[in-house]
């Protein structure tokens, strides 16, 4: 009997596998995606200040804010101004304390013919001529209020049977982010292992040991509290630098390091990005600086009995 002979049935079912897999992708689908890339600051004022932002029809505002959203075809066919019902048509909606001041639309193709306009103060509906497969558009929106607003991305699509919103992902944190925040626990929980450590160290082997035979303590041992000392080091040292920029300044001063939220805050930020893939931000916004941003959970939108029981 032949290799071939032996390895054929295998290789049916993997031939088997990766068609049922790869029928989905070749066959023809629209698969248009939007989600959120971006929050960022304009520009904002504080209250006190007797100055304002302006637009061009001299309405004035104390803070401008911007939201990047990416609008992807992700399908195998181009999707276009027709596929989009007449009763659903590509609409960004604003959640509640937010007001729309203006958008533009940035094309992948510089042909791509695109509109916004902003029906009312908290609805942007969008329009394009055509977005082929692996184009896409940038969406820039303006708007004042609440920065964090929540963003509703609506549309029908003939022919789509994926949904259009995506911007639930811009809660979750992505492997990456989680791998990331681990690494940081990790560095900040050392702190507690070089007094376990070091504590055992000395109660089984002896400070002699430790300074002219460290060879004979075990590496779980000696890891964990060389790390732990190394940690230290970096803690205290930001103290001191802390405590001397401190004296360049009368006693009460606020300093930078005084917006930043406490460690406390910043290990159950990295628990929750840990173990619940929840985002955190710390505010950079004039009016809340430091502050721990955690976004509210949004679930994409599904069926229930509800959309035909009313």
């Amino acid at each position: 009997m032949t290799l071939g002979e032996i390895f054929s049935p295998l290789t049916a079912v993997i031939k088997l596998v990766l068609s049922f897999l790869g029928r989905g992708s070749h066959s023809p689908h629209k698969r248009l995606e939007a989600r959120l890339v971006l929050r960022a600051i304009v520009s904002e004022l504080p209250h006190s200040i007797p100055f304002y932002i302006c637009d061009e029809n001299g309405v004035r505002y104390k803070g401008v804010y911007a939201i990047g959203l990416l609008i992807w075809n992700k399908g195998n066919q181009a999707v276009t101004h027709s596929d989009f019902t007449t009763s659903s048509p590509l609409q960004v909606k604003v959640g509640r304390g937010a007001n729309l001041i203006g958008a533009r639309i940035v094309a992948a193709e510089g042909q791509t013919v695109t509109s916004a306009t902003i029906t009312n103060p908290t609805t942007l509906t969008l329009n394009f001529d055509c977005v082929n497969p692996n184009e896409y558009l940038v969406v820039s929106i303006f708007l004042t209020g609440n920065s964090r607003t929540d963003i509703q991305v609506t549309g029908r699509i003939i022919g789509q049977e994926n949904p259009i919103d995506h911007t639930a992902e811009e809660v979750r944190a992505s492997f990456g982010e989680r791998l990331s925040a681990l690494c940081h626990l990790i560095i900040i929980m050392s702190l507690p292992g070089l007094f376990i450590s070091g504590g055992l160290i000395l109660k089984d082997y002896g400070i002699s040991a430790f300074i002219h035979n460290p060879d004979i303590i075990p590496k779980y041992l000696m890891f964990p509290f060389g790390f732990g000392v190394m940690t230290f080091y970096m803690f205290g040292f930001s103290r001191v630098m802390n405590w001397n920029e401190r004296r360049k300044y009368p006693a009460g001063y606020p300093l930078y390091a005084d917006l930043e939220p406490p460690l406390f805050e910043n290990v159950r930020g990295l628990i929750r990005t840990v173990f619940k893939a929840k985002k955190q931000w710390i505010s950079v916004s004039i009016f809340d600086w430091g502050k721990p941003v955690l976004m509210p959970s949004k679930e994409v939108k599904r069926r229930t009995v509800d959309d035909w029981i009313k």
